[in-house]
């Protein structure tokens, strides 16, 4: 069996349009050669012996261009604070093409869905395409639910792996097989990646990733000790065309919330921002999910999206669309001083300069809205006529307030003025009653 190493190197190998090199090619090429060599189940025995060298054994029983396993390694390395000299520990994520062996490794800020699709993307960008399946280790960045025969796919990393055409595959619980590719890919990462830092202090993750990424190169690069040739090589004849192409973006991810209840103000609270988004008020006390990217917000409402918004990040604040408000907070929404005095000059010259002169008396503009609308609605009690006579009455005396024009127009003061001509003596003078003077220099105009 002298010829193992070169069999090792050839299996898995496409030959043009022939189909993939397998066990039972090269035992039947091996037993035409050698007649009275060993049988099939005997030559794959001896194949598996010269093979467990974990450095080779990972390539064997798989498909090229049909999986990637991924996981996260037991023992994280760590940064150190370069204020306080801390160690901070992060997180190991390691994955590998089983059939090509090709191996890759990335420092992370935690195991969660985010950093789990971003550092499975980087994966498939390191090796220029996509797997068929992608096999998590039942994280529960990727699995929401272990199942032997059903397992629950969590919906943003499925998402994920649809973008990139793969399906998701989680190893079989309690299975150790399925899980030593890759705890054979972590074990050399902590050897040839890793143990090579050891000395060496980093301060961010990005640094940290620099300096693994070097050692990673020379980890693919080198020679596996029984058949001389490396994972790159291995992975670049074998199973890099065999991979689906990548899109032409990258995938922006998204991810999900838990479902939220959607509070009386239809307003949605986003936890990771601290911001309130509105949806249509008719969702009030309903249960919605918020899907999320960096720059967008959208909102579910049993899987119809209801709502949608740019993302904000400013804490305990509220982005409103104004289509999601009820009737009565769109008007009040809408309202605006020029709106006011147009209505009121729709009445007349006396109430436009009255509703004006409300306003101007008003450090914020808002102040006065309610009293404008009390003075725009006396005309439903009372005519139009009789509530210019009024303000025409309270700019004279200079108190052009709701109270007053209500107090006139409740005693038939506008009406009297109207037919004898009186004018501002008829109010009586009171301490309370400032008179015009001391509204000049505000600006009222008219």
């Amino acid at each position: 069996m002298n010829r193992m190493p070169e069999m090792i190197t050839e299996l898995g190998r496409q030959r043009g349009r022939m189909g993939v090199v397998t066990r039972q090619i090269l035992w039947e090429e091996y037993i035409g050669e050698h007649p009275d060599g060993y049988q099939y189940s005997q030559f794959c025995h001896y194949m598996n012996v010269y093979t467990e060298d974990s450095e080779i054994s990972m390539h064997l029983h798989h498909e090229p261009g049909e999986k990637m396993f991924l996981d996260y390694a037991g023992k994280p390395p760590f940064i150190v604070d370069a204020k306080t000299e801390t160690h901070i520990p992060i997180e190991l994520y390691v994955a590998v093409f089983p059939s090509g062996g090709l191996i890759y490794t990335e420092a992370t800020l935690s195991q969660d869905t985010e950093h789990t699709i971003r550092g499975t993307m980087h994966a498939m960008e390191y090796a220029g395409g996509a797997p068929k399946i992608l096999v998590p280790d039942n994280l529960k960045a990727a699995v929401d639910r272990p199942s032997r025969y059903e397992p629950g796919i969590n919906v943003s990393f499925d998402m994920f792996s649809q973008y990139y055409g793969c399906a998701v595959v989680p190893a079989r619980v309690r299975k150790p097989k399925d899980k030593a590719l890759v705890e054979a890919a972590v074990q050399l990462v902590y050897t040839r990646v890793l143990a090579p830092l050891r000395n060496q202090t980093f301060a961010t993750v990005d640094e940290l990733n620099a300096a693994m990424w070097e050692k990673l190169d020379l980890l693919n690069a080198r020679p596996m000790q029984k058949i001389k040739i490396s994972r790159t090589e291995r992975f670049n004849a074998i199973e890099k065309e065999r991979l689906r192409p990548l899109p032409g973006e990258p995938y922006e991810i998204r991810l999900y919330t838990k479902p939220i209840t959607v509070q009386k103000n239809y307003h949605v609270f986003f936890p990771e921002d601290k911001h309130y988004y509105s949806v249509p008020a008719d969702y009030r006390g309903l249960k919605v999910r918020i899907s999320y990217t960096h720059r967008e917000i959208e909102i579910y409402h049993k899987n119809v999206r209801i709502a949608f918004h740019r993302r904000e990040t400013g804490k305990h604040q509220y982005t409103t669309n104004r289509d999601h408000m009820t009737p009565e907070h769109r008007f009040h929404d809408e309202l605006g001083p020029e709106k006011l005095v147009s209505w009121a000059a729709d009445i007349g010259p006396e109430t436009k300069r009255c509703i004006q002169a409300v306003i101007d008396t008003r450090e914020v503009p808002q102040q006065a809205f309610r009293s404008c609308l009390g003075i725009l609605n006396l005309p439903k009690k009372y005519s139009r006529a009789r509530l210019e006579a009024a303000c025409r009455r309270a700019n004279e005396i200079g108190v052009p307030t709701y109270g007053n024009l209500k107090r006139i127009l409740e005693r038939g003061l506008d009406i009297s003025g109207m037919e004898s001509g009186e004018t501002a003596r008829s109010i009586p003078s009171h301490g309370n009653i400032r008179g015009r003077g001391s509204y000049q220099g505000r600006g009222v105009r008219t």
